[in-house]
């Protein structure tokens, strides 16, 4: 059952102009999935009231015992731009948390997970790699990362102290770098980066467009534990 609570907003970390990070402290903090999302809204209200304007965003933090909730927002439309204009650290907003069924394979814990990223599209992988180091099998993800240009990683220090040079593939579709794979993702890249790509699981997230042709891509390939994170 989800849970209404007010959060704090511990930290907030600019990324880019455009995309932000915000650790909150809710003051209710209950155990969820990896790969879940919540509701934010700038409203104050509880489980009684009737639900405000809000936005879904990623889970981008497993459960821990911290107890704080991390976010990456984009600014994108009206209402990011007035959570990048109104939050603050020290800022109180209300959560509704969790929901979502992007999550680990559950009687699965041998095969490859593969995370297949586009953009902010990282975001519910950032909770993945939480969850797998937890339960010591962080060696089954790999994740195939694709930005248009080297400046536009989030998070990128983080992905390279947890993930080695075989789990990590970086892709820049609009710049030309040395760190990077200079193209597009292709279908060979995510075959071979799994030891049994016939069994591995495929968790996809990014653009529509990014989704929907990466999603098509593989089940050409036939297939099937292919699992899609919607957002724009």
């Amino acid at each position: 059952m989800a849970v209404v609570t007010q959060a704090e907003v511990w930290s907030v970390i600019e990324h880019t102009a455009e995309i932000r990070e915000y650790i909150l402290k809710p003051d209710k903090y209950r155990r969820f999935e990896a790969g879940m999302f919540l509701q934010l809204s700038l409203e104050k209200v509880d489980s009684s009231d009737y639900w405000p304007e809000s936005r879904t965003f990623s889970l981008a933090s497993y459960y821990n015992k911290e107890k704080v909730i991390r976010l990456v927002i984009k600014k994108a439309g009206r209402y990011t731009t007035r959570i990048f204009n109104e939050v603050e650290q020290g800022s109180e907003i209300t959560i509704k948390y969790a929901y979502g069924d992007f999550i680990l394979p559950v009687f699965d814990q041998k095969n490859d997970i593969i995370c297949l990223a586009g953009g902010t599209g990282v975001t519910p992988f950032f909770s993945f790699i939480e969850a797998l180091e937890e339960q010591n099998e962080l060696e089954r993800l790999k994740l195939l990362y694709s930005a248009k240009k080297y400046e536009d990683f989030i998070r990128l220090d983080y992905l390279k102290e947890k993930l080695n040079n075989d789990q990590l593939l970086l892709f820049t579709t609009q710049e030309e770098n040395k760190e990077t794979i200079n193209r597009r993702i292709a279908t060979e890249d995510i075959i071979n980066s799994a030891s049994n790509y016939q069994e591995a699981h495929y968790y996809i997230c990014g653009t529509t467009d990014f989704n929907l042709d990466f999603k098509e891509k593989l089940e050409a390939e036939n297939l099937k534990n292919i699992y899609l994170d919607q957002w724009e």
